[in-house]
């Protein structure tokens, strides 16, 4: 027999949860001394791992309790643990999709906030509305006009979204760019920005420019329209035409130093 000091120090459940689990009936006592000291045997302790182990995949101690007051030989007993493990799962389940959900709204944020260099809250609402936006839409408008295999291609771009380190590398080149856009084309700063946002986009659309022109001219924004990508309206992705023609046109290293075209 162990009394409650014991059992406690054995199994590293406090005291006060073991009265707490006599007191809801789940645990109780082997034998309550006149002096109305708690002992328990091997049969309690075996019992006590039980729980312990139910409450560790989440069940609640009024669901043990139900599970455990049934006999071993009860027939519904295993379809009643199934019940409850499925339940649990399913919870498990939404909670593991809250998180997911909650993960994209931050790492968008955290990228936006680099972006702009500030945290608007504005910006929130419009992460919420894209990350529950349907996928059926984008990948219509995908399919619409795109191949198969360039579709593959636009689907592996950097998501803001996504832990992704080019997601980052991109939220760095855009406020960059946004931080310089009353420099002129010729400039060595706009020249270098064009150069990085040349090779990186490469890259990503694997070479193909006629691939990059085409997702390019598609995520512009319709006059007066808001932007269809963030932190691209009409006048960053004018500025960035601006300074990769200019790069195109006169190759690299050709950016002039006073900041005027030669």
């Amino acid at each position: 027999m162990y009394s409650i000091g014991q059992l406690s120090k054995k199994t590293g459940i406090s005291i006060r949860a073991l009265r707490y689990y006599d007191d809801l009936g789940l645990l109780k006592p082997a034998k309550v001394a006149e002096s109305g000291y708690r002992y328990y045997s091997n049969e309690e302790i075996r019992l006590l791992q039980h729980i312990t182990a139910l409450k560790e995949l989440g069940f609640t101690l009024a669901s043990i309790k139900e599970l455990l007051s049934e006999g071993k030989d009860s027939t519904n007993q295993e379809q009643r643990w199934m019940s409850y493990l499925d339940v649990e799962l399913k919870a498990i389940e939404q909670e593991r999709a809250r998180l997911d959900h909650m993960e994209k709204l931050l790492q968008t944020a955290k990228h936006a906030l680099v972006i702009k260099g500030e945290f608007d809250p504005e910006d929130i609402f419009l992460f919420i509305r894209a990350v529950q936006s349907p996928t059926e839409i984008r990948d219509h408008f995908l399919a619409q006009h795109f191949t198969e295999r360039e579709i593959a291609i636009i689907k592996k771009l950097p998501d803001l979204s996504s832990k992704d380190p080019r997601a980052m590398k991109w939220a760095q080149l855009i406020r960059t760019v946004k931080m310089h856009m009353d420099e002129p084309p010729s400039s060595a700063v706009s020249q270098q920005l064009a150069a990085e946002m040349m090779e990186i986009t490469m890259e990503w659309f694997e070479q193909d420019e006629v691939l990059l022109e085409k997702y390019w001219t598609l995520i512009r924004p319709d006059e007066g329209m808001d932007s269809k990508v963030y932190a691209l309206d009409t006048g960053v992705m004018d500025h960035i035409d601006r300074i990769v023609d200019w790069y195109l046109q006169h190759g690299e290293g050709a950016a002039s130093n006073d900041g005027e075209d030669k």
